[in-house]
C-alpha cells in the first residue's frame, strides 16, 4: 500500500477537488440577498438533488462517493477556521463532517484556510486586532491532529495546507499558525509568498482564459505546484444583490473543463486543483446539475482513466449513488448505511448487492 502511494506520487498529479462545506437549508449561499421562487437557488444552475444542508450526512456521503467514482484523489475543504464569527462555526461544523467521511473513502484531506475571516471580523468590530496572532495559532492548534494523520494531503512527501491569499496574515502570523499545525508547507493563490513553500492557480475571469494558458510560465519557480481545471464560471453575486460579480468564462459545451484539466495534467504540477466541486454562487460547480448532469463527472474519470491504467470505476457507477441517495431520503435504514459504506469504500458490486440491484 505504501509502494502504490509513493508510485502514485511519482508517476502523476493527484487530482484534488475543492468543496465548500457551507451550505444550509434556506442560507444566504442558496439565497444570497435577493428572494427567489420555491425550488430556484441564488445560482444560473439548479443542482440535480436540489438545495441541500453541508451538515446533512446522505449529502454528504453522496458527494463524497461521486468524487470518489470520478477519480479524485482527495478534498481540499474551503475553511474560515475556529472562532465564533459570522456563519464560520456552520462551516468549521460541516467541514468536521466532510473529513470525516473523505477518510471513509480514502481520499486524501486539506484545507484552504481563508485568513480573511480575522481581517473581516476586525472589520466588524468582533475581534481584537491585539489577538491576531492568537486567532493564527488557535486555527492552526486545531489543524494540527488532522495534519498527523496518514490521510491528511502531502505533495513532495510532505503535508500542505492552502490559503486563499493570504489576505490579512502576515510572516508572524504564519509562522504561529504553520507551528501550531504541525509544519506543513504553506500553498499561496497564483504566487509564492515568503512564508509559503509553494502555490497554487485559480482563474481570474478578469484576465479571461489567458491567465490560465499562462500557468506554466507563472510557475517556473514554486517549490510545490498546483494547478487548476474548471468548467466555467458565471456568477450570480449581481442577480443576488452580493456584488457587482467577476466575469464569466465560457463553458463551452464542457471543453473548458476538459481542455484546463488536461492542460493541469500535462503542466508538470504535483496536483490539479478542480475548481470547484460546488460552489454554486460562482458557477464553478461540477457538482451534478439539471443543466449539465454528470458531463463533468465523466470527463473526470476519462482523464483519470489516461493517467491511471488501474482505475477500473465507469460512469454507469454513479447511478448506484443516486439510487442509494434516493433512498436514504425516503427512509434511512442499516442496510442503506451499510450500502453507502461499501459505496465509499469502493465496492459498488457490494452496495448494488445490498440494494438489490441486478
Amino acid at each position: 500500500m505504501i509502494l502504490a502511494g509513493l508510485l502514485i506520487t511519482l508517476n502523476r498529479p493527484l487530482l484534488l477537488s475543492h468543496v465548500m462545506p457551507w451550505f444550509e437549508k434556506n442560507g444566504w449561499h442558496w439565497k444570497m440577498n435577493s428572494p427567489l421562487p420555491e425550488g430556484r437557488v441564488a445560482s444560473h444552475f439548479l443542482p440535480l438533488i436540489g438545495a441541500y444542508d453541508s451538515a446533512d450526512r446522505a449529502v454528504v456521503e453522496l458527494q463524497v462517493q461521486l468524487m470518489k467514482l470520478a477519480g479524485f484523489d482527495g478534498i481540499i475543504a474551503d475553511w474560515y477556521g475556529t472562532h465564533p464569527w459570522y456563519d464560520y462555526p456552520v462551516i468549521h461544523k460541516r467541514t468536521q463532517l466532510l473529513f470525516e467521511v473523505a477518510e471513509q473513502a480514502g481520499l486524501k484531506l486539506c484545507v484552504m484556510y481563508e485568513d480573511q475571516t480575522v481581517k473581516n471580523a476586525i472589520k466588524g468590530h468582533l475581534a481584537d486586532p491585539t489577538k491576531a496572532l492568537d486567532y493564527a495559532k488557535a486555527d492552526g492548534a486545531w489543524l494540527q491532529p488532522w495534519v498527523n494523520k496518514d490521510s491528511w494531503l502531502k505533495l513532495k512527501g510532505k503535508p500542505v495546507a492552502f490559503v486563499f491569499g493570504p489576505q490579512f496574515f502576515e510572516k508572524p502570523h504564519w509562522d504561529a499558525f504553520l507551528t501550531a499545525a504541525g509544519s506543513p508547507v504553506l500553498l499561496s493563490e497564483h504566487r509564492q509568498v515568503d512564508s509559503a513553500g509553494g502555490a497554487f492557480d485559480w482563474p481570474v475571469p478578469s484576465e479571461g482564459m489567458k491567465f490560465t494558458w499562462d500557468y506554466p510560465s507563472r510557475a517556473t519557480n514554486w517549490g510545490i505546484k498546483v494547478a487548476s481545471a474548471f468548467p466555467r464560471f458565471k456568477d450570480y453575486y449581481k442577480q443576488g444583490n452580493a456584488g457587482a460579480g467577476y466575469g464569466d468564462l465560457p463553458d463551452n459545451d464542457g471543453k473548458t473543463y476538459s481542455d484546463t484539466l488536461a492542460k493541469g495534467i500535462e503542466s508538470g504540477a504535483d496536483a490539479v486543483q478542480v475548481v470547484t466541486w460546488n460552489d454554486w454562487g460562482e458557477g464553478t460547480q461540477i457538482e451534478p446539475s439539471g443543466e449539465f448532469g454528470i458531463r463533468d463527472l465523466i470527463a473526470t474519470q476519462a482523464a483519470r482513466r489516461k493517467i491511471d491504467s488501474a482505475f477500473a470505476f465507469s460512469k454507469s457507477d454513479f447511478s448506484v449513488a443516486f439510487k442509494l441517495y434516493d433512498r436514504r431520503k425516503v427512509q434511512d435504514s442499516d442496510r442503506l448505511r451499510a450500502a453507502s459504506l461499501r459505496l465509499l469504500n469502493g465496492d459498488v458490486k457490494g452496495a448494488e448487492r445490498l440494494l438489490g440491484i441486478p
